[in-house]
């Protein structure tokens, strides 16, 4: 433009020859004859108009429409798998013949790609319309070792408002698990939900936008109250809220690694980071805060329904002679008296509970190693009251769980009565059904120190910490060993202990 000026500003104003103009400005004498003629500028748009009217070669145009329909085909086909410029060229050659440069076809590609981009269309959405849902992953480092968790991640498509929440799997269970927490922090249910076609939500899909959904996952609409909307196969950018969400999450919420003991302790970073980024980041296009438009998407959500959803996957199983199920690789215990029996298991992300006639008839921790067995001394005492020896090796027994004073006191027990002491010892692992494993646990700690380790001493220190004249429950005559029908025992007589000693009982 610069050059463009000088010449027609010698030329006009000074008078000067197309050969004087040449020499002076040190170009060539074309360049000052063609910028002479020329009445207009040479603008940005005056040079793509006249340099972008070259016309293409003959071979070239014999397969331009051979790459506009590979292009076009493409826009249906999964983005990750999409033609090149390279892989045109290449194919140009091999099943064409082609026998044009390969800078040209890129040139060629990059144009044609520029025509075909997907236009899209802003968007405001209504407060309390809608919601937008989509799993991602981080790593974190939990106990000392680094741990690939899954992030739950839901935003609020008004307000913009973000709530995520970690599991260390993506199973049906940690999928409904976090709407209930979600919604929970939300204050309330939107309308409507946009959904990728994930298999924990989508059994089959149909026509169009129909679709056969999980039956656990209607319930959770039902119980709600919000209809589930679900993306066209492999168009992730519909819900793109929270498809940018995810990414900005694991950036800042992961970055450095978060070091933490267990997952209530992340999900309890995750929660208050989600808290100060609403009160720190604005709505784009507004004046408020996320956590000011969050105070007025309130008031247009669907109140919570006064039951928590149960995030459970709930599935059959048989009780074994053992007396445990199956749970994928790890086996829980259960009262030995539904051996044989099928019984529902309630699987939840921290917890499994098992029902039986329509009673609650055991909770465990869930564990997510394999291989497991997990289980609970009172589901076997009434066989062990049958067969008394076997506590000595029981693995319930041998649980952590199982505080050391009970494996010392029933040592103690078996080496002064042997055989006897194993029975006695497991009518003391009875008394925590009325009076609870805490004061059964002093109770021994006091007999222990007191170094008597009989039944009838617990019994006695049972009534003093709980001040009541305890009554000890009997079995059925039906369920009793024949050889303990017989058996008594009399109360003892604490006066008798003072005699013994010489002192005096008031």
């Amino acid at each position: 433009m610069a050059q463009y000026h000088n010449i027609k500003f010698m030329k006009e104003v000074e008078g000067l020859s197309e050969r004087q103009i040449a020499k002076k400005l040190g170009i060539s004498r074309n360049t000052v004859s063609k910028y002479s003629k020329q009445n207009d500028a040479p603008s940005t748009v005056f040079r793509q108009k006249v340099y972008g009217t070259k016309d293409y070669s003959d071979e070239t145009k014999r397969v331009l429409n051979i790459i506009d329909q590979w292009l076009e085909d493409d826009l249906n086909r999964w983005g990750k798998q999409h033609h090149t410029a390279a892989r045109i060229y290449h194919r140009l050659v091999n099943e064409y013949s082609f026998k044009g440069s390969e800078s040209n076809i890129r040139k060629i590609v990059a144009k044609r790609k520029k025509k075909l981009q997907e236009v899209f269309i802003p968007l405001d959405f209504q407060l309390g319309h809608q919601f937008q849902f989509d799993w991602g992953e981080a790593d974190i480092i939990l106990q000392g070792r680094t741990q690939r968790v899954f992030l739950f991640c839901i935003q609020l498509s008004a307000s913009r408002l973000r709530f995520v929440r970690a599991y260390i799997h993506e199973k049906q269970e940690a999928f409904l698990d976090g709407f209930v927490h979600a919604f929970e922090f939300f204050g309330g249910v939107p309308t409507e939900g946009l959904f990728d076609n994930l298999k924990t939500a989508v059994v089959k899909i149909l026509q169009g936008r129909d679709r056969l959904e999980q039956e656990t996952f209607v319930a959770l609409q039902a119980h709600y109250l919000f209809k589930a909307e679900f993306c066209n196969v492999r168009s992730g950018n519909e819900k793109g809220r929270v498809e940018g969400t995810v990414g900005y999450i694991r950036r800042n919420a992961f970055v450095p690694y978060p070091e933490v003991q267990s997952m209530d302790e992340l999900n309890d970073y995750l929660r208050e980071w989600c808290l100060q980024e609403a009160e720190l980041k604005n709505v784009p296009y507004k004046k408020e805060t996320v956590a000011q438009m969050w105070e007025k998407e309130k008031e247009h959500l669907h109140s919570l329904p006064d039951n928590q959803f149960e995030a459970c996957k709930l599935i059959s199983c048989q009780v074994n002679k053992t007396s445990l199920i199956t749970i994928e690789t790890n086996q829980y215990s259960v009262p030995c008296g539904y051996v044989g029996q099928a019984v529902w298991a309630k699987i939840f992300v921290d917890r499994v509970i098992v029902v039986a006639q329509n009673q609650v008839i055991a909770e465990h921790s869930r564990s997510y190693e394999r291989n497991q067995m997990i289980t609970v001394l009172d589901h076997y005492l009434e066989v062990l009251f049958k067969k008394p020896r076997a506590i000595r090796d029981a693995q319930a027994f041998q649980s952590s769980d199982i505080p050391d004073v009970f494996r010392r006191f029933h040592r103690k027990m078996r080496e002064q009565e042997g055989a006897i002491g194993d029975r006695k010892f497991i009518r003391l692992l009875l008394l925590h059904r009325e009076i609870g494993m805490e004061k059964l646990t002093q109770a021994l700690q006091e007999a222990e120190k007191s170094q008597v380790f009989r039944y009838d001493m617990v019994h006695e220190v049972i009534q003093r910490l709980t001040n009541t004249n305890f009554k000890i429950n009997q079995l059925p005559k039906g369920k009793t060993p024949t050889n303990l029908l017989d058996y008594k025992i009399q109360k003892s007589n604490v006066a008798q202990y003072g005699q013994l000693t010489g002192g005096q009982r008031e």
